[in-house]
């Protein structure tokens, strides 16, 4: 933190930019937990993921939004709806723009959705800086500031985690301070994000991004401090299943493996995870299965 001796602030601030960007890799590592999951692949995340950080000056609700992207089906309406809400309280955008990839209509129409709710404190902030050039880091800052203005505008790496000059504009830019509302974390959610994030992970193509999670039942058995959680994954079409639970279902049971892993850093009990594959057809545009994987506004 920088060296400032004026009294403590607080604020809502919502993290944007388009898929892949780096939204999730610095909310993870500013609050040092795994608050939203990563992969190396495009809409990773779903649902806005709020999560509180504090330090000795600041109390931050972050927000991290999916990345922007044209919508083709009821569930990608549902993620840009998932952006524009996020407007409507925040006190900060901060504007992630990745300078290995040319400005395009994505960045475009996320700097048209920030000016349509007429917020006007928005933080540039350039990731991945460690792996371009000076000058190609310019020339992507003039491209954006021929569409708005930002307040601030700063640099971060996934590399050396190095955020003093982020939360140096962060506070500058806050007004001052206020109580803010508890973030609650839900089981289901997190559970069925960790379960999702191996099925980025492990798979290709069109599979990942045709599967949703739905936490049937959980159960904790005190005797044996055992947590039981069974899951189904919803797959799109038949031909995805197989692909899914793999040869001799190896492929599944990796994704298990892996998932059991990453709940125990989370609880402090033994987990046993059962998964099942089932097809709901063109379950990203049905709205009873899009309500019950929580993809829904109402």
């Amino acid at each position: 933190m920088p060296n400032i001796v004026n009294a403590k602030k607080s604020g809502v601030i919502t993290i944007v930019g388009k898929p892949n960007v780096g939204k999730s890799t610095l909310l993870n590592t500013i609050c040092k937990k795994k608050v939203s999951i990563v992969s190396y692949k495009p809409q990773t995340t779903r649902n806005q993921i709020k999560t509180l950080f504090s330090n000795e000056m600041l109390d931050i609700t972050f927000v991290d939004t999916p990345g922007f992207h044209f919508a083709k089906n009821k569930l990608d309406l549902f993620l840009n709806s998932e952006i524009k809400k996020t407007f409507k309280s925040c006190d900060l955008v901060l504007f992630l723009v990745d300078p290995t990839r040319p400005v395009d209509d994505e960045d475009l129409e996320i700097i048209k959705f920030v000016k349509s709710y007429k917020l006007e404190k928005i933080i540039l902030v350039i990731t991945k800086c460690d792996v371009v050039t000076e000058g190609s880091i310019r020339n992507h800052i003039n491209s954006i500031s021929k569409h708005f203005t930002p307040i601030a505008t700063t640099k971060i790496s996934s590399k050396n985690n190095s955020f003093e000059l982020l939360f140096e504009a962060i506070y500058e830019n806050l007004i001052g301070y206020q109580q803010l509302e508890e973030t609650q974390d839900s089981d289901n959610f997190n559970i069925a994000e960790i379960i999702r994030e191996q099925i980025l992970l492990n798979c290709k193509k069109e599979v990942p991004y045709a599967t949703g999670i739905y936490i049937e039942k959980t159960s904790f058995d005190e005797s044996k401090n055992i947590f039981n959680i069974f899951a189904n994954i919803f797959v799109e079409k038949s031909s995805q299943k197989p692909i899914l639970i793999g040869k001799n279902g190896t492929m599944i049971k990796k994704i298990g493996v892996n998932a059991r892993k990453e709940l125990l850093k989370i609880y402090d009990c033994k987990i046993n995870l059962k998964l099942f594959v089932k097809v709901q057809t063109d379950w990203r545009n049905n709205p009873k299965v899009l309500s019950l994987l929580g993809y829904s506004n109402k």
